[in-house]
């Protein structure tokens, strides 16, 4: 099996007959005399077609119909490829004559030698029929049984129940004890060590990788880190790269580093005294050199204890070679056969209307259940094909079969694999097989899928259909699915499939039945030049050597993905080319694009191109342009209007096109509105099959009501999401004072899902956005919206009635500075049970200059209903800069809330929040600059789920509600409230309580004993209260955990540091200490000498304070020293005392005049005593910055 390369030639057959026949059918074949070949070719092709089905089943084991196969396959390609070329004239000639009549187009074919071109394709079809009756000869003797040509299976045909339309994963059985046996684990061993961790071995197919997300899950639900981040390695161990997709993981908006140290220093940014866990899936690499290279590095960003590594390897080597660090293993076991069953059940029922499984079919099944040897892979794969084939004589065969025989694991795995893929039509198998060229691991997002099948012509529909070739290909892609041969399934907002990706088995399955045409190149192989029929090229290589494709190789090649510039150098080589994406390279595109007449997809997202050729215009079969992400590009190419078979348009910016000829559209980033011809809004009009997202800009061009509704947007039934945007202030060069009947006569469709209306200038919104209606129910016209966003509409005086639509989960209302109230508005009468809002899980409301209140039901909506219960699945609030907001009631927060986040900001007179009983829901509160409060809301303390409490810059607030039964709190954060005198009662039931902050309370005087209770407290900072006088006696020692401490400046009455007793018994857990003085203090408080397990040391504001003791030199331990606002320090300690700081790297002095003289660089009377330090930094003036070990330690 390790030799096979199969030939799915029925896809190009079917593909070039289609074409044969119709253009065979068309007026210009008339015109230009090849109405007759083309129909032989056509004749010929369907006379083949009929063997395919029984040679594409015998090409394994007989290789004359293999080779007959393969025959047949070049010529079917070329045959493709002269009907393309065909195509491309009929486009090219199309586009040079819009808006001639016949005669006239007649007249021009003359004029430019069409006689020629009639002979050059006459002659090239005409030896294409000649090839085509050899084959269909030798086929005749080889396969005297024809067949009808249909295959015994057709995507698209299941139904799928509305409930589950498509099964995303198998179901997670048997491994729930695996889960918690690990998890306890990795809590045990952590403790003890930097990085520690656990490896999960097993067969592939196992289902170590479906283990390992459990497990992250798990310690998520737990908070056992801080950080989580998972890294697929597969079978290149690349440092750089692993580091690089751990710092993506964390934080995607850095980018990739290319520099290593970079790299490292922005990891350890991240890291910074943050706990993580690192998941290593699929790791291959059984070099230990590479393996402690890797360690060496990690332990040198870590700080802290309490790191975990876990990995997923096939390798018992793999696993015994990380047992430099503290590593344990686990083998993971096979599922019983009873398992494996409730795997399949599950998926075959999920494909079904049927609530069981009829019991002829479930013996066999539990038969076959117990072939899938214990392994989940097997069992979701062959239940998915079980599903497509509900008969019994069908399962019997799957029971039957000779791939369960084999010893071998991994081939037996993929000889199952390789049994479900046979038992796919041939049209999937061709689309299946593609993936190949995808990279193990891959996001693969499933538009982008669906096209470049289209694009290569494995996607057909009837010359009569009506359904559309991405329709077609989602029915593909679905079957696919519903055949568990992609997982990880990730859903947009819409509900719409985004993306998913393959196992790395089904990959290894992908890359078997493509061998032969699809390769991955590097510097590891190489080109058979003469015996290679390669039609798909992946090149991956990161040398810097020029590489070049063998001429013979490029100009076979029907798709090139790219992360080096090969294209550039052979562009005119790449003749037959039909797909294009480059994912590396230069800046320029050369100007040879434009004699890809084949192409059909071209794909430069991410790319730093800055200008497209001209050329570009003349790729009439174009299908597919990506420019997303492409920030360079000044402006899409010229000459768009030309490329007639365009149905996708993707960019970044939006840029001015003319699409008045390109009527195929089916997806279209941006639409900027213009007054030339083809960029009007009307223009719109005839793209009645655009779907997707649409954003259309500068709508103020629009001239009138007549315009907008020529635009017929109502008929776009595809289009789900929908922005809609008017330029603002001085962008605005034209203003037509016609926003209100523009936006009127924009309506969408029904099945909008998504809108945004942006920078509009009407008082009213139309009547399609919201209606106010009784509670009795008359629907909305947008009754499927699930997301609306109103934004910068400044003379708006009014928000819609929006409480009544049933599927809205995001309203953002933003900058619309006339509306004084919000709400629902209800009409008396109604029924007795009103829901308002009742799928809403986000609501945000920013920048509202003149919003006073949020009343869920105004006017007489009490008086016919019962009860009102709104918001009842909201889970995120943001108020944001309300300045005139008084109230906020939110409906009581009744217990049918789901509230999890709740963040209000910049609302200067809010002076009451209503009570938060009933939100046990509640996790993170934030309070900042509402002035206005005074106290919280009661029922504070029943919000059992809370785990942050944040409130800063509310200078009127004067009390907090008791915080008895906040279990599960881990940060509370009060800052900048002048008003607080006394902390909480109840703050020692906070048993869970990690980070405690409190700042700038001038007010604060003293602080309860609570504190010592607070026994989980790992970061405390007490600082910048001038008036707080005392803090708990001998507190600090039952602060076991504590590892970063800050205190100070307190009152300046103060004579020395208070509460500091106890710190002599300090548990060496503390790390880091950042101490702010004031201008009594002539010395360090001498309890510090104690601390010599310190990494690293801030002091600050010790203005009284001359010079530093000698008993600093014990802190042999010290990483970092920060010296700042020492105005009379003048001497550091001893050169003795100064050595003794052995692990010190950095040291920052800054706004400290005198030392600073003394410390300069060689001259200083201070420097031999700093002179071996690596990073020594002195400023005059506060750099705004911490040394990177005290960067974001007190931030949550």
């Amino acid at each position: 099996m390790a030799e096979l390369a199969l030939d799915f030639v029925s896809p190009i057959i079917k593909s070039a007959i289609s074409k044969a026949v119709s253009f065979a059918a068309a007026q210009l074949s008339t015109a230009w005399g090849l109405e007759k070949e083309l129909g032989e070719l056509a004749q010929k092709l369907t006379m083949i077609q009929g063997l395919l089905q029984d040679a594409e089943k015998r090409q394994e084991s007989e290789p004359a119909i293999r080779s007959w196969l393969q025959n047949l396959t070049d010529i079917a390609y070329d045959a493709v490829d002269v009907l393309d070329e065909y195509e491309y004239e009929v486009l090219k000639h199309k586009v040079q004559t819009q808006g001639r009549k016949w005669k006239q187009v007649r007249t021009f074919f003359g004029v430019f030698n069409s006689t020629a071109f009639r002979l050059s394709m006459a002659d090239k079809i005409r030896k294409i029929n000649e090839t085509l009756d050899k084959i269909n000869n030798q086929g005749v003797l080889l396969l005297p049984i024809r067949f009808s040509g249909q295959s015994h299976s057709t995507a698209g045909a299941r139904q799928y129940p509305e409930t589950d339309p498509i099964p995303d994963c198998c179901k997670f059985v048997g491994r729930h004890n695996d889960v918690s046996e690990i998890v306890k684990k990795l809590d045990n061993i952590r403790s003890q060590h930097i990085l520690s961790g656990i490896s999960i071995v097993g067969f592939g197919g196992i289902g170590k990788t479906t283990l390992a997300k459990s497990i992250c899950s798990k310690v998520k639900e737990q908070k056992l880190y801080d950080l989580v981040a998972w890294v697929c390695v597969s079978e290149e161990f690349d440092e750089k790269i692993i580091l690089g997709d751990m710092l993506e993981y964390l934080d995607s908006s850095v980018g990739r580093k290319n520099n290593m140290g970079a790299l490292i220093q922005e990891l350890g940014q991240k890291l910074e005294n943050r706990k993580f866990l690192l998941v290593l899936d699929d790791v291959w690499n059984e070099d230990r050199g590479k393996w402690d290279s890797f360690n060496s590095r990690l332990l040198k960003i870590l700080k802290t204890s309490g790191n975990s590594i876990l990995v997923t390897t096939r390798s018992d080597k793999v696993a015994s070679m990380m047992e430099a660090l503290p590593m344990q293993k686990h083998d993971m076991v096979k599922l019983s056969d009873h398992e494996c069953w409730l795997i399949i059940e599950d998926i075959v029922l999920r494909s079904s209307t049927e609530t069981s499984i009829p019991l002829d079919l479930e013996g066999i099944g539990q038969e076959i259940a117990k072939k899938c040897g214990g392994l989940p892979l097997v069992a979701s794969v062959i239940g998915g094909t079980l599903s497509c084939e509900m008969k019994t004589d069908k399962w019997q065969e799957i029971l039957d079969d000779k791939a369960w025989i084999l010893q071998d694991e991994n081939k037996k795995i993929l000889s199952i694999l390789k049994m479900s893929f046979d038992r796919l039509p041939s049209s999937l198998k061709k689309c299946f097989s593609y993936c190949s060229i995808f990279p193990k691991d891959a996001v693969i997002f499933i538009d982008d899928l669906i096209q470049l099948w289209v694009a290569q012509g494995f996607v057909h529909k009837s010359n009569e259909s009506l359904v559309e070739m991405e329709d077609i290909g989602n029915e593909y892609f679905k079957e696919l699915l519903s055949n568990s041969l992609f997982q990880d399934i990730k859903w947009d907002l819409c509900g719409n499939i985004e993306s998913c990706k393959m196992h790395d088995m089904v990959h290894d399955l992908a890359l078997l039945v493509s061998k032969g045409k699809t390769l991955v190149w590097d510097t590891s192989c190489n080109f058979d030049v003469q015996n290679c029929t390669i039609r798909h090229l992946r090149v991956k290589y990161k040398g810097h050597d020029l590489l070049t494709i063998p001429r013979s190789v490029a100009q076979r090649l029907h798709s090139l993905f790219s992360n080096v510039d090969v294209f550039c150098s052979m562009a005119s080589d790449l003749k037959s080319l039909r797909s294009l994406k480059l994912e590396g390279g230069g800046k320029k595109l050369p100007a040879s694009l434009g004699k890809l007449k084949h192409l059909r997809y071209l794909n430069i997202s991410n790319i730093n191109v800055r200008t497209i050729p001209k050329s570009f215009s003349k790729l009439y079969n174009l299908q597919t342009s990506n420019f997303d992400n492409c920030y360079d590009l000044e402006k899409l190419p010229t000459g768009m209007a030309n490329l007639i078979s365009l149905r996708h348009i993707y960019s970044t910016y939006p840029s001015a096109i003319s699409i008045m000829q390109l009527t195929s559209l089916r997806t279209l980033s941006y639409f900027v509105v213009g007054t030339k011809k083809g960029c009007r809004i009307e223009d719109l009009g005839c793209l009645s099959q655009l779907g997707g997202k649409l954003q259309i800009w500068k709508l103020e061009h629009v001239r009138s009501k007549l315009e907008a509704s020529k635009a017929n947007l109502k008929e776009n039934t595809k289009l789900h999401q929908l922005k809609l945007y008017w330029s603002s202030g001085n962008e605005r060069a034209v203003n037509n004072n016609n926003d209100e009947e523009v936006l009127e006569s924009l309506q969408p469709h029904s099945n909008l899902k998504s809108l945004t209306i942006d920078g509009y200038n009407g008082k009213m919104f139309p009547s399609w956005v919201g209606n106010d209606v009784n509670s009795s129910g008359s629907s909305f016209l947008l009754d499927n919206m699930v997301e609306l966003k109103l934004r910068g509409c400044n003379e708006c005086t009014c928000i819609p009635s929006l409480g009544l639509l049933p599927f809205l989960k995001v309203l953002c209302i933003e900058s619309i500075h006339n509306v004084k109230s919000m709400g629902h508005k209800l009409q008396p009468g109604g029924a007795e049970s009103i829901r308002l809002f009742p799928a809403l899980k986000t609501l945000t409301v920013r920048d509202m200059e003149r919003l006073e209140e949020w009343v869920e039901v105004v006017e007489d909506a009490a008086a016919g209903s019962q009860g009102v219960i709104v918001f009842p699945c909201l889970e995120d609030v943001e108020i944001f800069d309300c300045p005139l907001l008084e109230t906020w009631s939110m409906g009581g927060f009744s217990s049918h809330h789901k509230l999890s986040n709740l963040w209000i900001e910049l609302c200067e007179k809010l002076m009451a929040i209503l009570s938060l009983d009933g939100l046990s829901t509640l996790k993170r509160f934030e309070l900042y600059g509402n002035n206005g409060l005074t106290s919280l809301p009661i029922g504070l303390g029943s919000c059992i789920s809370l785990q942050f409490l944040l409130i800063e810059n509310c200078r009127n607030l004067n009390s907090i509600p008791s915080m008895n039964g906040l279990t599960s709190l881990e940060g509370l954060n009060l800052s900048h409230c002048n008003g607080l005198t006394c902390l909480p009662i109840g703050l020692d039931s906070c048993i869970s309580l990690q980070k405690l902050k409190i700042q700038f309370c001038p007010n604060l005087i003293s602080m309860y004993d609570d504190i010592k209770k607070l026994r989980s407290l790992s970061i405390l900072r007490i600082s910048d209260c001038e008036n707080l006088r005392s803090l708990p006696e001998e507190w600090l020692d039952s602060l076991t955990r504590l590892k970063m401490l800050r205190l100070g400046p307190f009152s300046s009455e103060l004579e020395e540091f208070p509460g500091l007793t106890s710190m002599h018994q300090f548990h060496p857990s503390l790390e880091a200490l950042i101490l702010s003085g004031w201008d009594k203090l002539k010395s360090l408080p001498h309890q510090l000498r104690h601390l010599t397990a310190l990494k690293g040391l801030r002091l600050r504001k010790f203005n009284g304070l001359e010079a530093l003791p000698e008993w600093l030199g014990d802190f042999s331990s010290l990483h970092a020293l920060e010296i700042s606002e020492c105005s009379n320090l003048t001497h550091l300690p001893s050169i003795e005392a100064m050595r003794g700081l052995s692990n010190l790297k950095y040291l920052d002095i800054w706004c400290c005049p005198k030392l600073k003289e003394r410390c300069a660089k060689k001259r200083g009377a201070e420097w031999s005593k700093i002179s071996y330090i690596q990073k020594i930094k002195i400023y005059d003036n506060n750099p705004n910055r911490l040394t990177p070990f005290f960067g974001g330690m007190f931030n949550f």
